[in-house]
């Protein structure tokens, strides 16, 4: 398994934290697919996007959207790439779209299959148990979704552009708003990573974790 759980991805560990990745599955250059957490009419952030991974020597080329512009051979040819991005934004409206399109499931066996997934923001939360700690982070559920449960791929939740100092405190006054059982938690400020490499937690910048007594 191959994870990146990324805060801003324009950060020297950021973008450290995707390098690291793509070079830890060997192939060279490396195809990379892109699901959009909403609609992006100009493809703005995925040409950005397109561009940095340009500059670490891959290829992104397969642009997946979930709502009107969902397409089926896009999807197909997404299950293809040695590595998906799965991008920043509404983490509520991108889970909520995810799940109408029944994509949890092939994600799951996407990267039980040896593919590599790689979370910016939003799409970092999505890796985890749920979304629960969106609200940390300034989202509002705006869509109503009610399951917040997500794709679970590791046993912790994950609050983005959060650098805490470590002080028990400090994390319990932030979790007392959540009504969830979180029992381990990565506070991930924009220029840090955790990654999880063939079993290997790998940590990047200075993540602080928090895990309940």
């Amino acid at each position: 398994m191959k994870l990146a759980l990324v805060s801003d991805p324009n950060t020297e560990n950021g973008l450290g934290g995707i390098k690291y990745l793509l070079d830890a599955i060997g192939s060279s250059p490396k195809r990379v697919g892109y699901i959009a957490s909403q609609p992006d009419p100009a493809r703005d952030y995925y040409i950005s996007t397109q561009q940095m991974y340009a500059k670490l020597g891959d290829r992104l080329d397969c642009y997946l959207e979930l709502e009107e512009g969902f397409n089926e051979a896009s999807l197909k040819q997404l299950l293809t790439c040695d590595a998906i991005h799965l991008s920043g934004g509404d983490t509520y409206r991108f889970l909520k779209w995810l799940k109408f399109r029944d994509l949890l499931p092939l994600l799951n066996q996407y990267v039980t299959n040896g593919g590599a997934l790689i979370g910016v923001s939003a799409g970092a939360m999505i890796m985890t148990p749920s979304i629960d700690t969106a609200i940390l982070c300034g989202d509002t559920n705006q869509v109503g979704l009610m399951e917040l449960s997500s794709l679970s791929l590791v046993p912790f939740h994950f609050v983005p552009h959060i650098a805490l100092v470590e002080k028990t405190s400090a994390v319990a006054r932030e979790l007392a708003v959540i009504p969830a059982d979180l029992s381990q938690v990565y506070f991930c400020g924009d220029n840090a990573s955790v990654l999880i490499i063939d079993g290997e937690l790998v940590e990047i910048g200075e993540p602080f974790h928090w895990e309940m007594n």
